[in-house]
């Protein structure tokens, strides 16, 4: 039956202590994230892991720094997950309104004048149903970070970026 409850099986109900366990465990989840995003900014440093104290290369770095991002993915989404199976059960019990409904209710009490009604162009509210704004932001961070690691790693553009700076006039 554990099987059942693990594998998703849409017949199952579950019942408040299994919902409150569930986001024990996502609780759980949140500090595991957490720590593997700080290992993965260990590795990003010169500090010493206490793992292998002894191995301070860039290849062991660099391996650090994948397998810690892995992990904080891979839980990210896990928690992600599971965070939206709680509001779907939260909407069928009633308890929350359905997103599509809530849409609705919003652009109907903005339109009739409604004192306190949500604005339907609130930017948190469009932000909120754009899933790229992370993604393109990861995206530029990205570009950023390998422009800077690429900087660092050729001398030659160390040089031109030292001249490059003197000949910059600051107000």
């Amino acid at each position: 039956m554990a099987d059942n409850k693990e594998a998703g099986n849409p017949d199952q109900v579950f019942t408040s202590a299994d919902r409150i366990r569930q986001l024990n465990e996502v609780d759980k989840d949140v500090a595991r994230l957490i720590h593997s995003a700080g290992l993965a900014i260990q590795a990003l440093t010169n500090a010493r892991s206490g793992d292998s104290p002894g191995d301070n290369s860039l290849e062991s770095h660099k391996a650090r720094f994948r397998e810690a991002t892995s992990q904080y993915f891979a839980l990210l989404s896990s928690i992600d997950v599971r965070l939206r199976r709680q509001v779907y059960a939260l909407e069928e019990a009633s308890i929350l309104a359905p997103d599509s409904t809530s849409r609705t209710a919003d652009l109907s009490g903005a339109s009739g004048g409604a004192a306190g009604a949500a604005n339907p162009l609130d930017i948190s509210w469009l932000n909120s149903r754009k899933d790229t704004v992370g993604k393109d932001k990861e995206a530029e961070l990205w570009a950023a970070a390998r422009g800077f690691v690429e900087q660092i790693s050729n001398p030659a553009s160390k040089v031109k970026t030292e001249t490059v700076q003197e000949g910059m006039d600051v107000d």
